[in-house]
């Protein structure tokens, strides 16, 4: 059973023989080897591995994550300055740290890019991912999660994600130019399916509101003549 409550039955045998030897991964895949060969057979499940060589919980939330410092410290620089022991944290040998503030999906998923350097990010967590990962110093992550918040943008969407850009230009400046010219060709549609995210963006940011208006009329205008 996954972790959404799905059932998988795995009965599979070749000239290797059965199919068993089950282990969970670091990166939540199910792996099952041949009694007799080198089949290995990977499932993504999502499974959270029984690890009794963690050393440090990170709380988000309600949810916590055991995790290996080194593991953290190496692949990460915001982990790397939060557990040196020099680093002026008053809690980086403490057995539990909390992320305040986060999504604990979206660190889960952070997580498994951290320890495997790969995740399939779904696109109703690509800006909660893409905000974590700017926040915890991960540029690569952050880039592949506003690649993927900018595949999936709908009417609905555009206005949270053209704020969140805003806010962190100039770094993510060529999120913010491609989210741009999304907002200028679907203008119509945004104002027709989701006018609170154009009312919103004028509150929160007259700049970007005049910004997007003057280049929606000039996309008119071009248009016309």
């Amino acid at each position: 059973m996954d972790v959404s409550g799905a059932i998988l039955l795995v009965d599979r045998e070749d000239e290797q023989g059965r199919l068993a030897r089950p282990a969970i991964l670091p990166n939540g895949y199910l792996a099952l080897g041949s009694h007799y060969g080198d089949t290995l057979l990977l499932l993504d499940m999502g499974l959270t591995p029984p690890d009794d060589t963690s050393d440090l919980v990170i709380r988000v939330g309600e949810r916590r994550f055991h995790c290996h410092r080194l593991i953290l410290s190496t692949r990460c620089d915001y982990f790397k300055q939060r557990l040196a022991a020099g680093g002026g944290f008053a809690d980086a040998r403490a057995a539990e740290l909390e992320l305040p503030d986060a999504d604990a999906d979206a660190f889960a998923l952070l997580l498994r890019w951290l320890y495997t350097g790969g995740a399939a990010i779904p696109p109703a967590l690509a800006l909660a991912v893409a905000e974590l990962a700017d926040r915890l110093l991960l540029p690569e992550l952050c880039l592949a999660a506003q690649g993927r918040l900018m595949s999936g943008v709908q009417p609905s969407t555009i206005a949270t994600a053209l704020l969140w850009a805003d806010a962190r230009a100039p770094a993510s400046v060529r999120l913010r130019v491609e989210l741009k010219a999304w907002y200028v060709a679907h203008y119509t549609e945004v104002r027709r399916v989701a006018p609170e995210g154009i009312m919103r963006i004028m509150m929160a940011s007259p700049a970007l509101a005049l910004e997007l208006m003057d280049a929606t009329h000039e996309a008119a205008r071009q248009q016309h003549k």
